[in-house]
């Protein structure tokens, strides 16, 4: 019987297992993900602002006054702003509160026993984001607001407000 010599080392030539190390080897083809024709894909929700208007104070008004608006589309406010003027430093010592806030007729704290003072909801107030209710077409959004003591004479004190959230986008868009 002939001796075949270096049989058992047949293919010992090539090193490693797979294909990397074969030169001319394919790779893989990996998957992707289809490519969509037609409309680029849109977000389901988008940053906005809702303006909530103005509450005026002066000597011919309330104590409590109440803004409401109602969103077009659906929308989450995560963020109240009041901005506080007075007519002068002569009304600098009279506090201003919210006394509610209101998506439909949801509260949006945890109790509306009492007010809270404004200052919370300033401009440049820090840690001031909420997770309020969606407001979806048909809802309002409630804002009261109220003054410890009414301004005197030509005195006023103007609180404008807004809110910034989310827009969300309906299923046929």
């Amino acid at each position: 019987m002939p001796d075949y010599v270096g049989y058992d080392n047949l293919g010992d030539d090539y090193v490693g297992d797979d294909d990397q190390e074969i030169l001319g080897a394919v790779a893989p083809r990996r998957a992707t993900k289809p490519v969509l024709v037609g409309r680029p894909s849109v977000p389901r929700k988008l940053r906005g602002y809702i303006g909530l208007g103005d509450a005026l104070f002066n000597s011919t008004t309330l104590t409590l006054l109440t803004l409401i608006v109602e969103p077009q589309r659906a929308f989450r406010p995560e963020r109240l702003i009041i901005s506080r003027r007075d007519g002068s430093s002569a009304t600098a010592g009279t506090g201003a509160r919210v006394n509610g806030i209101f998506i439909g007729d949801q509260p949006q704290s945890p109790s509306i026993e009492q007010p809270a003072p404004t200052e919370m909801f300033q401009p440049d107030a820090t840690v001031s984001g909420i997770d309020f209710d969606v407001c979806v077409p048909g809802q309002k959004i409630q804002l009261q607001l109220s003054v410890t003591a009414l301004p005197t004479g030509t005195e006023f004190i103007r609180l404008s407000c807004g809110m910034y959230g989310d827009m969300m986008r309906g299923s046929s868009r």
